[in-house]
């Protein structure tokens, strides 16, 4: 053990730590039985939590020198992962989180075998967008040694995490979730990263995986044609000096991502207001809101997280809030990770996997908690589940605390709708940023803006400086901002007409051949059990395969079937049906889930075993080859 590491440095650690995967590595490192004696963590009194610590400081102290990183078969990993939550794991469930679990390498990729049909000459893969999914899928060919080009039309790779500059941007999940499977040697400072932290990550990833010198940057895809007689995509690019760029590949993968095309709200007076607008992608570092009056509008998770920093410099903030959400609080939000936790994570054996297992293992039954409504529970009076409306008590509770003896917020604030039905909102302060002097939290619709202003439905006149329309992005606009025609010219906007866009497993559309796209329609996984960073290694790993039986059975291209993408459609709206963020009508409006219809159009409603079964492996009958 090292010098420094003493007595108090380990119990510090042991404090610190996510107990529950503690107590899970160090089994799997000692099978030590008196750790086993225990319960799941989260039932533990305190007295069982002491006891439990008092032992894992032990073993640290003493043991530490004699553990090794191995790799445990499954049987064992079925019994440490039933440890964590004391009930059997399901079995639909076992291999897609022994994966996320990640104790061999590269465990969501594609591997080829050392048969496989070499790659035919001048093959070459287009992928459109250097965020984290497009990243993922240039690992993923990297690996396989398959030709690729890296495009994305900024200066640097990063994606949503390279356009969005504003104060105390940041992730809200884990840190440890939000990485790829393959790589478990980052350290991040924060529990919860920063933008830039997690761009920087990301050309971490970029530089060690040789994808940097397959990127090109400064290149913004305008057109997309498919050539019917060469089976090639035919790509015109804006190149970094502004002249036009051409290229010819055989396939396209589009990771152009959800939220790439900003929204902003239609307001009469919008060009009569002589102060600044800005939307959130638009701030800069020179943006200064010091003594400004500022006006904040929306509060989802961008205006939320912003909205504390700004309060604490402008003159006076105006919060103007269309629908109340739930905002919810995370343990460790906006806390360094502790030096002590860093060597835990860089020298105990397990303790990685298991904190981001543990980090996700308690989304695993969201499906029946939040979102599948309890015939039997709502036939007792009650709305949802039960544990949506133990969410609910605990949420107004929270709120309560929050913004303490103010009466008058509190009732602004409660949503009439169930949590979880919409996007989740992690609180950086929100609340309490409204109890601020400085800070108006204003209710009433927006009728127009004026020269100096913003004047409500109730006829009051609110005095800004600077607005900035935390307003979200038009999540419809797949694969913006390029225009894609696929077989006998047909423009992929015009396949999906006025209605939502749809594909099948979010990634291919009838009619367009040898595309891809990651992050497509309906391809948000709602359900709890990995990570969304898997999720586009998952994708990869799907694209990969099909490439591979191009490669094996002499082909040159490949689409989804017409009837199979509707028969994965309709099977998918069905079941979005049935889901409470449908079912519940009050949270359709604004729910950026939700179409106008009704329709779910960025989210997929299968629960997460059902999902993974989908993409694992492509389904041949649904899939046509040819050449």
């Amino acid at each position: 053990m090292e010098e420094n590491i003493d007595t108090a440095y380990i119990r510090r650690a042991v404090e610190a730590s996510d107990l529950a995967a503690l107590r899970v590595a160090l089994f799997q490192a000692t099978g030590d039985a008196e750790l086993a004696e225990f319960g799941p963590v989260a039932t533990l009194d305190d007295a069982d939590r002491a006891r439990l610590a008092d032992r894992a400081a032990l073993l640290l102290e003493t043991r530490m020198d004699g553990f090794s990183r191995r790799i445990p078969s499954d049987e064992e990993l079925r019994e440490l992962m039933d440890m964590v939550l004391g009930v059997p794991t399901r079995d639909e469930h076992f291999e897609i989180r022994r994966k996320f679990l990640a104790f061999t390498p590269f465990p969501f990729q594609h591997e080829r075998s050392e048969d496989a049909a070499p790659v035919p000459e001048g093959f070459e893969v287009a992928i459109i967008g250097a965020g984290p999914a497009g990243i993922s899928m240039a690992v993923q060919l990297e690996r396989l040694g398959i030709p690729y080009v890296l495009y994305d039309r900024r200066s640097e790779i990063g994606g949503t995490w390279s356009i969005h500059k504003y104060p105390d941007i940041r992730v809200d999940t884990l840190s440890i979730t939000y990485e790829f499977s393959f790589e478990d040697e980052y350290s991040w400072s924060e529990y919860f990263a920063r933008g830039e932290e997690v761009r920087t990550y990301l050309e971490f990833i970029s530089k060690k995986y040789g994808v940097h010198k397959h990127t090109r940057l400064g290149h913004d895809l305008e057109d997309a044609r498919f050539d019917d007689e060469s089976l090639t995509w035919h790509l015109t690019f804006q190149g970094p000096d502004g002249r036009r760029v051409e290229r010819d590949v055989n396939m396209v993968v589009s990771a152009a991502g959800v939220f790439a095309k900003t929204k902003l709200p239609d307001i009469d007076g919008i060009d009569e207001f002589e102060g600044t607008i800005v939307h959130p992608t638009e701030w800069t570092s020179e943006l200064d809101v010091q003594g400004k009056r500022v006006a904040v509008i929306g509060n989802g998770s961008t205006g939320v997280q912003l909205m504390a920093p700004v309060a604490e410099k402008a003159e006076h903030l105006s919060v103007f809030q269309r629908t109340p959400q739930w905002i919810a609080p995370r343990p460790n939000y906006g806390r360094p990770v502790e030096p002590e936790v860093r060597w835990l994570l860089d020298n105990l054996p397990g303790y990685w996997n298991w904190s981001r297992y543990t980090s996700i293992i308690g989304l695993m039954t969201w499906h029946e908690d939040f979102l599948v409504p309890d015939p039997e529970w709502e036939k007792k009076g009650g709305h949802i589940t039960k544990k949506s409306e133990d969410l609910r008590d605990f949420l107004v509770g929270y709120i309560k605390e929050q913004v303490g003896d103010r009466p008058e917020l509190l009732e602004k604030l409660v949503p009439d709708y169930a949590p979880m039905v919409r996007r989740p909102v992690v609180d950086n302060n929100w609340y309490q940023s409204l109890t601020r002097d400085n800070v108006d939290l204003v209710t009433s619709g927006i009728a127009r803006l004026t020269k100096h202003g913003i004047e409500t439905s109730d006829g009051k006149h609110h005095e800004v400086d600077l607005i900035v329309f935390a307003t979200g992005f038009e999540v419809d606009k797949f694969l913006w901002p390029a225009e894609y025609r696929g077989e006998k010219g047909v423009n992929l906007r015009d396949y999906w007409g006025p209605k939502s866009p749809r594909a099948y497993l979010g990634m291919m559309v009838p009619q367009f051949p040898n595309l891809f796209i990651m992050y497509g329609p309906n391809s948000q996984p709602v359900s709890g059990g990995v990570s969304l960073p898997s999720w586009f290694q998952i994708w990869a790993a799907f694209i990969a395969q099909c490439l591979d039986t191009m490669f094996e059975e002499g082909h040159a291209r490949v689409a989804v079937k017409e009837d199979a993408f509707e028969t994965y459609n309709k099977h998918l709206d069905a079941v979005g049906s049935e889901l409470a963020f449908v079912k519940d009508a009050r949270s359709v409006e604004r729910n950026y889930y939700v179409d106008a219809d009704g329709r779910l159009v960025v989210n997929t409603p299968h629960e997460t075993a059902e999902l993974y079964e989908m993409m694992k492996t492509p389904n041949r009958d649904e899939l046509e080859f040819g050449s």
